[in-house]
């Protein structure tokens, strides 16, 4: 049963006990207990001619269900007379400039506008904005905002050419809330840093993540606690969002349609080269990781959440006809600067087998698998993560040190380091494993054809990180 809301059913007294919030109703001793994951803030009520009065909003999950997760759960609200000091950093003292000002003194406009990414992850994303978002809004007086469902795998992308760019290109400040995974995200960097065009605002991104992996909202702490993202959405503080290019060899095609469709990159941009572009934010990989996110695109899969990559991979290593795991042919190099001389060399890895070739922008791919344990959030560096042909018994306990911290790349059979680009020239006839993971996104390259990626100077586009 949710608690008793609104101000006639009197106040709330709090305490902390260990990771709970008791809070005892003043007249009726009515107890209450709030995990402090499932806090979002304390926001004042009433004007200066009141008596103080603040509300705790909170997420709630009802007794009747069974499971944990944010998308069984409500936003909830309580009022309180007291709350212990070390629950001060919830207390929001006003509406944030990016969701903007309202005062007697002055009102300053910002566009609000919440994209829900309907087929992210486990399709919950309609009930965390119906449920938590809405209602959070609510309480907060912000009432004037757009929202737009992805309709298609456009969706996002056509919203960025004709509202979000043009705005932020006429100097309107935006805020967009995200409900989405790393492939909404990355719609946005592809399509703001495809135009090349300057823009005089640049938007805010806050991330409610919903999708499987969220290997974004994982490196900058959204995940660590169930409502992490609301709390950032209230308290954090924007940081620009490094990207790279991933530029592709022409007969290169995006893959749709959970793998069974093949369409031409939709770029409305080519590279400086005439190739097909996209852009991205997190990772970029051939080998063991994008053949898993692909073969583990399917509806059945996808209803595993996360576990769809673990049992992707374990398919991949473990063959059924009882063969070795699959050895990726291609070559590879990658540029870097000499820190001594700030000169750029140039690598080629000797060998032409591979297992796993990644590189990333970010410190993890899902929450506990830290693939790259030197990166902090969105410090701009790429690294490179790659090693060779082993057995599936090696793969498997390598990659099983990532989620001890990433102690897989202290291993001398990994290469971890920073770099400033890398290319690979795929020699594999069998598609399959041909595919290359951008973000989330799978793009076939064709026999012999070839994928480069590098880091990219500006910043179009901010998020939203926990203070």
């Amino acid at each position: 049963m949710a608690p008793a809301l609104g101000p006639d059913n009197g106040s709330f007294q709090c305490e902390l006990s260990g990771h709970e919030i008791r809070c005892r109703h003043q007249q009726t001793q009515k107890e209450i207990n709030i995990s402090i994951n499932n806090l979002i803030c304390i926001l004042p009520r009433g004007n200066e001619l009141e008596a103080p009065r603040h509300v705790m909003l909170f997420l709630w999950l009802d007794e009747n269900e069974s499971g944990v997760s944010r998308e069984c759960m409500s936003l909830q609200s309580i009022q309180v007379l007291s709350w212990p000091v070390q629950l001060s950093e919830f207390v929001c003292p006003g509406i944030p400039p990016y969701l903007g000002t309202f005062t007697h003194e002055q009102v300053e406009k910002v566009d609000i506008h919440v994209i829900i990414s309907i087929t992210s992850g486990t399709r919950t994303g309609m009930s965390v904005f119906e449920n938590i978002v809405s209602p959070l809004l609510s309480q907060l007086g912000v009432r004037e905002y757009e929202v737009h469902e992805t309709q298609t795998a456009q969706t996002i992308v056509e919203l960025c050419h004709t509202k979000l760019i043009p705005r932020a290109q006429a100097n309107i400040k935006q805020t967009i809330i995200l409900l989405s995974g790393d492939g909404g995200l990355t719609d946005i960097i592809d399509s703001f840093h495809g135009t090349a065009i300057q823009c005089l605002a640049k938007p805010n991104i806050a991330l409610i993540p919903t999708g499987t992996g969220n290997a974004m909202a994982s490196s900058i702490g959204l995940l660590k606690s169930r409502a992490a993202g609301l709390f950032t959405l209230l308290h954090g503080h924007p940081a620009p969002i490094p990207a790279f290019s991933a530029t592709f060899s022409a007969g290169s095609r995006l893959v749709t349609e959970a793998g069974s469709g093949r369409v031409s990159i939709n770029s409305h941009w080519q590279s400086k080269t005439g190739h097909p572009t996209i852009y991205g934010g997190v990772v970029a990989s051939w080998g063991l990781h994008a053949a898993l996110v692909a073969d583990s695109d399917t509806a059945e899969y996808r209803k595993y959440g996360a576990e769809r990559f673990q049992m992707a991979a374990k398919e991949i290593l473990f063959p059924s006809n009882g063969d070795d795991p699959h050895k990726f042919r291609g070559s590879i190099s990658f540029t870097w600067r000499d820190r001594q001389t700030n000169k750029q060399q140039t690598e080629v890895l000797g060998c032409e087998e591979h297992m796993y070739v990644l590189v990333a922008l970010v410190s993890s791919l899902e929450p506990g698998f830290t693939i790259s344990p030197l990166s902090t959030p969105l410090d701009g560096c790429l690294r490179i993560i790659h090693f060779g042909p082993m057995t599936s018994e090696q793969a498997m306990g390598l990659m099983s040190n990532a989620y001890q911290g990433g102690k897989h790349v202290n291993d001398a059979r990994v290469t971890y380091r920073e770099i400033e680009s890398f290319r690979i020239t795929l020699h594999e006839v069998d598609e399959r494993w041909r595919k290359v993971c951008i973000d989330g996104k799978i793009i076939a390259v064709e026999h012999g054809g070839w994928l480069e990626v590098q880091k990219v100077s500006g910043h179009y586009l901010n998020i939203l990180i926990p203070p």
